[in-house]
């Protein structure tokens, strides 16, 4: 017991000597480069640890940002391709109604009963260059009547609903009106016009001692008692039959585009 209390008091006594030296030497200054050197000691260890954290912390905030990049793009682009669509929208708006003005212009310096009517479809049924418009017994139309766009003659109604009706356009092979070719200074020049595939519009059964011109204008001819005389229906194109033919035969060309129709004029019978 004696040699384990004298030996505690011997480390406390060297303790309590090295702590009052440790005072003695901080009280005159001399302990200032050590505690330098300890207050520096964490630093290599911050910098290392900085070196590691901060290019993984730079990453993460990089992909974040690119994340926000990406998104912000997604929604530019959303918006640049709503944006194009109103102006889509907004053209063909403006076509419509420049159309629209133009049929009702020729409406009011026509002479002819006219039905004004949309275009609900095209070729229904599979059935090659043909129209629904949406006018039918509801405004007394009639199977035979002549059908208008742009002062033109572009068709022929081929069926009557109670609401819509089925149109026949020219240039369907089914299709057929007597025509005549009105050149100055010439006779009366008649044949039928037609549609065929392939070659749009044709005139046929042309006599082969009639004059036919290139760009002479086409008209209906006001055999039948369904379509009105003097009808534009287009020019003469190029001739497609020969000498040894029978007929002389042409192809005609309309201004009009059969397949961007929207709006239409039915010719009322009397």
């Amino acid at each position: 017991m004696r040699f384990i209390y004298s030996k505690v008091f011997l480390w406390f006594s060297i303790c309590l000597v090295a702590l009052v030296a440790l005072l003695f030497f901080q009280s005159r200054g001399w302990l200032s480069p050590a505690e330098y050197l300890i207050a520096q000691a964490p630093r290599p260890l911050s910098r290392l640890v900085n070196s590691i954290v901060m290019p993984a912390k730079n990453f993460i905030q990089t992909i974040g940002s690119l994340r926000k990049i990406v998104d912000e793009n997604g929604r530019l682009e959303a918006d640049l391709l709503a944006a194009r669509q109103r102006a889509a929208d907004s053209d063909r708006l403006a076509a419509e109604n420049a159309l629209l003005r133009q049929e009702l212009g020729f409406k009011k310096k026509s002479n002819l009963p006219l039905h004004s009517c949309s275009v609900l479809s095209r070729d229904p049924e599979q059935l090659a260059d043909a129209l629904v418009i949406d006018c039918g017994e509801n405004q007394q139309l009639k199977e035979g009547q002549a059908v208008l766009s742009q002062g033109y003659l572009v068709g022929k109604v081929f069926h009557v609903g109670k609401f819509s009706s089925t149109v026949f356009l020219i240039t369907n092979a089914q299709s057929s009106v007597d025509a005549q070719i009105s050149a100055p200074n010439s006779e009366r020049v008649t044949g039928i016009v037609k549609g065929s595939f392939g070659s749009g519009i044709i005139m046929d059964f042309i006599s082969q001692n009639a004059p036919l011109n290139k760009n002479d204008l086409v008209t209906t001819a006001g055999i039948s008692g369904t379509i009105p005389k003097d009808i534009l229906i287009g020019a003469v194109g190029q001739q497609l039959s020969k000498p040894e033919d029978l007929f002389k035969k042409a192809s005609i060309i309309s201004p009009v585009d059969f397949r961007n129709l929207d709006f239409v004029f039915v010719v009322a019978q009397p």
